[in-house]
Parts: structure tokens; C-alpha cells; sequence
């Protein structure tokens, strides 16, 4: 029967002039060969008597619409602007957490929490009175990577693709060019030099493009253990010595020049930071920089402590030190939906960290990243990086608990957005990591509807794509199972894309600012990247220009 329903239907499309068919009649009458009914769709989300989908049964009218905006509203009203000095700032940073992650994040957190309407559920950041929107490209390329996106966040300076902590004099590969003039200081190094104890969190290794920003200088990210000069000269031909031995990997950075004024670092990558002789160590110079990192400590006078377990990091005295390292796995950490209870998460750091931070008679700085957001889409697997988004939105949660908004500026942001989109006319009641519905091709303009479904999540391009048209088929094919068994369910899914690569590119899209406290007021409308460490700076009087204490 639905074989000769999908038959007439097409024939139907074939037979009506095209300026005809985009008339609202003749697309609800277009669905999808291998959909349900529109009515079915209906009675199926309860709408059969003309309400709007809610989870319990509300009706969304337009008395509904008025009220919520109308608390909006108020609650834009009572916003308030703190034009004083900060005494504290945390950098919150979702690596390519893009507008459309947020969408689907904001979305699962209301599924998770049994929302009645789980669009309009909220994110920690999202309740924060100021928003603006970061423009992510930088100097040679629109859309950046991690690195230089990181420095100018960081720095305030936009860099060049594939450098770290330094502006844009500087071209990929070329240390000549690497020296003072040409390295700006992180926000990290001003809160240093301004007497504030400082900290980075992060679940990618703490010498990876983003972490890395806060205190190392490089024309090329990859340098993070003096191994990595041999393992990249594939590419960038013989290294100079004047890359080794002056300007140095980023591990030797950390633990010879501004890292070692870092209070707290905590993330993975011990395996940069160790020879090569121990197990799952990469260095080739013999050194242990971790052990080095403990001997200038003790030579410095310090208290210091160095962390490598879960057991470890939760049962640590954060009065008991004031320089701590955290080095929780040999690269990158394990992603929160495939950790086992022997691995550190990103809460339990923040936790820590700002138990340690608090301690500065002088306040503090930190900056946080999400690493494993960007890490999910470049594996084109839209779960994990879901998953890691709320996670972030519920250390977010934590800090905004835990601090004081009008003495601590918080700011959320991501360094770059990636291709990965909510695709179609999904129905708000199915399930986001599932097929579109009918309406996904009955709503195309002027057109017969697809033959076989598609995705609601997709990316533009990676892992999920394929080579043939035969492969894509299929993969489209096999949206149609259901059950619990269903490909699209397991969570190591790759979504699918429209061209295949290895990995997933990022996005040249602007990214979201969410900013409260202090300074806050300063980071609405469209701003570049690099201002957000200006206004940072601004909030907390540090840095050698213009600060609120200057007025």
C-alpha cells in the first residue's frame, strides 16, 4: 500500500508545474517514499488536536510565547554591569564548539534532565547577561587551527596557521622569526607579573595547540617533544638548530621558561615530558623534564607537588603546595563517555584547581579547555562531542556556584567551529542522532522528495563520508532501522558526510562569547578573537595598555 501511495504521490509531483509545487499544499502532500504519513507524524508527538509538542502534553500557544519572552525580557532588565576591577578571570574555551553544537547540546541536556521542552533548555553560559559573537580567522587562512586561534584568545595577537604564541610575523617553520618582539604574553604570563596565581586545565596534552598558548612561543604546534623535530621532517625537511636549541619544544619551554610560574597545570601528555627509555616516554635527549620540573621548584624555594592518578588528584591537600602539576595520561585524556573509574575527568580538575587558585592572596587567572569537543568532530562522531559539550557546561555550572560575579569575570567561548549541521526539517520529537522525518524532503522547494533518508546530524566532510555511490546508499540505507540495535544508536558512530576525508576540517563559522562579572559588558556584538584577551586584561588591571583602572 505505501509502495502505491509513494508511486501516485510521485507521479503527482511529476505532473504539477514546477512554480506549483512549492505551494504549501503540495509540499505537506511530498514525503518521503520511506516515511510515515503526515498524519501518522502528527497523532505519533500528539498533535493530532492542533497542539504544540511538549513532554507534558502543554500546549504552546501563543500566551505560552508571550510569557517567556516576557521573563526574558525582565531578566535583560536586571542585568547588571560591573565597571570595576576584577579580581579573578576563568577562561572557558569548547574546542570547536560550534553554534550547532551548542543547538544539539542544549538539546541533549534536556533529554538528560527530562525538560518538558528540551529546545528550550539552557546552558550554564547561556543564562549569562552578555553574548557576542567571535570572528575566527586569522592571519593566512579563514578558517584557523586550534593554535593560532589559541594565541589570539591568549595573547591578543592573531597568528599564522599551525603557530603558537606568536603574532603573525611569524610563518609556519620559521624560528628565525621566533623572539621577544615577536612572542605576546598570555593572559597567564600578565597574571604572573601582576602577582595573581594562575592555572590551565585542559583534556587534550598540556603542550597541545590550545594549552600550549598560555606559555610557550613556536612557528609549529607539532614541536612538543624534541622526538617530534624528527618525526615531522617529512614535512618540514631538516630542522634548524635554531629551532632546538633556541627556540626549543614546547615540554623544554613549560619547564624552562614562563610554565614554570604556572601554580597549577593539569591535563595529559606526560609521554612529552619523559625519554624515551621509559615506557610510553618519546623524548630522545634523555631528559626528564618532569624531574626537572621538581628540582627548579625546590631550587626556586617553592612547595610543589606533582600528580599522576585519580586517587591522587582527589585526595591532594590544596593548601598542602602551591605549585602542582597534573599529569593524568601519556597523550590525550580519555573522552567522559568511555572513561573507566581509574580516569581523571574534567570536573574533578577544575575542581582541584580552583581550590588551589582560591588560595592567592592576590586573585587568580585560569583558563579551561574542553579539548575533546574538537576531538569528537574530527572523528566525525557527533556523541561524544555532545557529551563533552555538557560536560563543560557542567564545570561552567560549577565555577559560576563557586565564585563570586562581582569579583570574577567568566568568559565561554570556543577558539573555531567545525562543518558538522543540523540537517533537513527534523520533527523536535525524534531522535537527533537518528534519520530526519518526511518533512526533510516534503518541505524542498520545488522538488520530488529523497528516495532514501538522511541524517539530522551530519558533517560536510570525514570519516563518515564515502567513496562510492553505492557505500552512501547503503549508509543512507541504513537510517531506516529503528531498534534498539539500530548502527546510528552505538556511540562510536560516525555520522554521515558529504565528502570523505580521515578526519574531519574545522568550520570557518563565528563561535559564541558568554561572558558575566566584571568587564562582562565589554564582549557583545562582533568582536575579533584576539580582543576577548584584551578585555580581559582590562577586567583585571594587568597588561601594558589601556584597564579599567586606568579610569
Amino acid at each position: 500500500m505505501k509502495l502505491f501511495v509513494a508511486a501516485a504521490l510521485l507521479a503527482l509531483v511529476a505532473s504539477v508545474p514546477l512554480d506549483s509545487q512549492v505551494e504549501d499544499q503540495d509540499e505537506l502532500e511530498m514525503h518521503e517514499v520511506w516515511g510515515s504519513s503526515y498524519k501518522e507524524v502528527q497523532e505519533k508527538m500528539g498533535l493530532n488536536n492542533g497542539a504544540s509538542l511538549s513532554r507534558s502534553g502543554q500546549v504552546l500557544d501563543s500566551v505560552f510565547w508571550k510569557s517567556i519572552a516576557q521573563e526574558i525580557i525582565q531578566t535583560k532588565l536586571n542585568d547588571k554591569v560591573y565597571h570595576h576591577q576584577a579580581k579573578n578571570a576563568i577562561l572557558f574555551i569548547g574546542d570547536g564548539m560550534s553554534i550547532h553544537t551548542l543547538a544539539a547540546a542544549r538539546k541533549q541536556k534536556g533529554l538528560l534532565h527530562g525538560a518538558d521542552i528540551p529546545e528550550h533548555t539552557m546552558l550554564s553560559w547561556e543564562k549569562f547577561p552578555y553574548t557576542g559573537l567571535s570572528k575566527t580567522y586569522n592571519c593566512d587562512r579563514w578558517t584557523a587551527d586550534s593554535a593560532s586561534t589559541a594565541t589570539a584568545y591568549l595573547t591578543g595577537a592573531k597568528g599564522n596557521f599551525l603557530t603558537v604564541g606568536v603574532d603573525c610575523s611569524v610563518l609556519i617553520w620559521n624560528c628565525d622569526a621566533v623572539n621577544e618582539a615577536s612572542s605576546p604574553k598570555s593572559i597567564l604570563r600578565y597574571g604572573v607579573e601582576a602577582g595573581k596565581w594562575v592555572g590551565l586545565v585542559s583534556t587534550a596534552r598540556i603542550t597541545h595547540a590550545s594549552p600550549a598558548a598560555t606559555f610557550g612561543h613556536t612557528a609549529y604546534r607539532t614541536w612538543e617533544s624534541d622526538a617530534d623535530f624528527v618525526a615531522m621532517e617529512w614535512m618540514t625537511g631538516p630542522v634548524k638548530d635554531s629551532c632546538k636549541n633556541v627556540m626549543k619544544d614546547l615540554s623544554t619551554q613549560f619547564v624552562e621558561r614562563e610554565g614554570i610560574d604556572i601554580n597549577v597545570a593539569f591535563g595529559g601528555g606526560w609521554g612529552k615530558f619523559t625519554p624515551k627509555e621509559v615506557e610510553g616516554g618519546s623524548r630522545l635527549d634523555g631528559r626528564d623534564l618532569i624531574q626537572e620540573w621538581k628540582d627548579k621548584q625546590a631550587s626556586l624555594g617553592r612547595s610543589y607537588a606533582y600528580l599522576t592518578t585519580k586517587d591522587e588528584l582527589n585526595n591532594f591537600d590544596a593548601t598542602s603546595a602551591d605549585y602542582v602539576l597534573g599529569l593524568f595520561s601519556r597523550s590525550h585524556m580519555q573522552y567522559r563517555a568511555f572513561q573507566t573509574p581509574d580516569d581523571v575527568n574534567l570536573t574533578e580538575m577544575v575542581k582541584k584547581a580552583l581550590e588551589i587558585l582560591k588560595r592567592g592572596p592576590n586573585g587568580f587567572v585560569m583558563f579551561v579547555e574542553g579539548a575533546k569537543i574538537d576531538h569528537g568532530h574530527h572523528y566525525g562522531n557527533a556523541y561524544t562531542a555532545i557529551d563533552e559539550t555538557i560536560e563543560l557546561e557542567e564545570v561552567v555550572q560549577y565555577a559560576v556556584d563557586n565564585t563570586d560575579e562581582s569579583d570574577t569575570l567568566i568568559v565561554v567561548s570556543s577558539d573555531h567551529a567545525h562543518t558538522f549541521k543540523i540537517n533537513g526539517y527534523p520533527e523536535r520529537g525524534l531522535d537527533m542522532y537518528g534519520p530526519a522525518s518526511f518533512l526533510a524532503g516534503g518541505m524542498q522547494k520545488g522538488g520530488p522528495p529523497p528516495s532514501l533518508p538522511y541524517p539530522i546530524l551530519q558533517y560536510a566532510n570525514g570519516p563518515g563520508g564515502t567513496r562510492t555511490k553505492e557505500e552512501q546508499d547503503a549508509k543512507r540505507a541504513a537510517l531506516t532501522e529503528t531498534g534498539p540495535d539500530a548502527e546510528w544508536r552505538d556511540p562510536h558512530y560516525k555520522q554521515f558526510a558529504g565528502i570523505y576525508l580521515p578526519k574531519e576540517t574545522h568550520g570557518g563559522d563565528d563561535v559564541g562569547i558568554f561572558a558575566r562579572g566584571p568587564g562582562a559588558h565589554l564582549l557583545r556584538g562582533s568582536l575579533e578573537e584576539n580582543y576577548i584577551h584584551h578585555v580581559i586584561n582590562w577586567a583585571l588591571c594587568q597588561g601594558d595598555y589601556l584597564t579599567v583602572c586606568d579610569e
